[in-house]
């Protein structure tokens, strides 16, 4: 909520100082308060439907992929979590995100891809990475992240707003999510083996992320593989978050 607010404080702070220096500091300073808790509200409660309609996210329903919604039905029944909307884009680079802000109003978001690419026991995984992110709220931040980076993106650039929002939403929660759906799915190895098969999916450099603009663009750090689309990667040596490291690493458990 504090992140959501940053903009509104900005443009608050901006609209207090003309009226200040105009001799009306009160209303300076109640045009601040205003305009830092509408901004903020506003950035809260419309940050995790911007996103989704900048994906091209359309909803799921069971008939059209029933092993899909099986899989989130017994996973939330294990893990005691109310059963997120599922929602579908586009693409055939298998890859899955969650959206919201709090868990009862959560969107699982998955690609066209990844129900074809994966088998049943690495489509678990991949669900239960995804529904992690929701149960420990980690959902909360991620829509409001990007939308926050979006006016540092528009004056540094895409890839300065990419970074910020991995920065924002925090580096190696994905591994820590990896960690954490192991301990909740019948085959533990599936989640490392999604990733195996995600990290050497062949994938051209301007087909992901999945949709057009800047918007869609700030999300690469929210999905289950950042790393899709980037033909030549930087060294993952350090980087929890690199499919390629996470994939090694669940090796070794």
């Amino acid at each position: 909520m504090v992140l959501a607010a940053g903009p509104g404080v900005v443009v608050g702070v901006l609209v207090a100082i003309v009226l200040t220096v105009v001799g009306l500091p009160l209303f300076g300073l109640v045009a601040l308060v205003v305009v830092a808790v509408g901004g903020g509200s506003w950035v809260w409660k419309t940050a995790p439907r911007t996103v989704l309609s900048a994906l091209g996210a359309t909803p799921s329903i069971e008939d059209d992929r029933p092993r899909l919604h099986n899989l989130v039905d017994g996973l939330c029944a294990t893990m005691g979590l109310d059963r997120p909307a599922i929602a579908v884009v586009t693409s055939d680079v298998p890859n899955a995100l969650a959206l919201g802000t709090d868990p009862k109003s959560a969107t699982l978001v998955v690609t066209t891809g990844l129900d074809q690419a994966l088998g049943l026991v690495e489509l678990e995984g991949v669900l239960a990475h995804e529904l992690v992110h929701i149960k420990r709220q980690d959902t909360v931040l991620s829509a409001v992240a990007v939308l926050v980076a979006v006016p540092w993106a528009m004056l540094r650039g895409n890839a300065v707003g990419i970074e910020t929002v991995h920065t924002l939403v925090g580096r190696g929660r994905e591994f820590s999510a990896d960690q954490r759906a192991a301990l909740v799915v019948r085959y533990p190895s599936g989640i490392g083996s999604a990733l195996d098969a995600m990290a050497s999916a062949p994938v051209r450099a301007t087909s992901w992320p999945p949709a057009d603009g800047r918007v869609a663009a700030l999300t690469r750090w929210l999905w289950i593989d950042p790393m899709a689309g980037q033909v030549t990667p930087g060294s993952p040596e350090g980087n929890l978050d690199d499919t390629r490291v996470r994939a090694a690493a669940l090796a070794l458990d």
